[in-house]
């Protein structure tokens, strides 16, 4: 019987990590390379998903030499995730009528 939950515990596991590499690493960090750019007028720009950039201050910003702001991965799946959520509240208000 353990063994049954063993391999149901490393089947699950190995689900929910392809959830998280489909739904947080592809579809939240696209959704923020388009938006991000397009809210600023291309002021910040996002790091590409598995860059291995340092020195970025504690809101995930690092200034380049060209003026601009590079926003780091872990940030920019942070910013996709308020988009999403902001489409979803105005979709609720709209829907509702308020």
């Amino acid at each position: 019987m353990r063994k049954i939950f063993l391999a149901f515990d490393v089947i699950l596991s190995s689900v929910l990590g392809i959830l998280d590499l489909l739904i947080f690493d592809f579809f939240l960090h696209r959704t923020a390379r388009i938006i991000v750019p397009l809210v600023s007028f291309g002021r910040f720009e996002v790091e590409k998903i598995y860059s291995a950039d340092i020195d970025f201050n504690w809101l995930g910003l690092k200034r380049l030499p060209s003026g601009r702001f590079l926003l780091n991965s872990t940030m920019s799946m942070f910013a996709g995730a308020v988009f999403w959520l902001l489409c979803l509240v105005a979709y609720l208000a709209f829907m509702r009528g308020v």
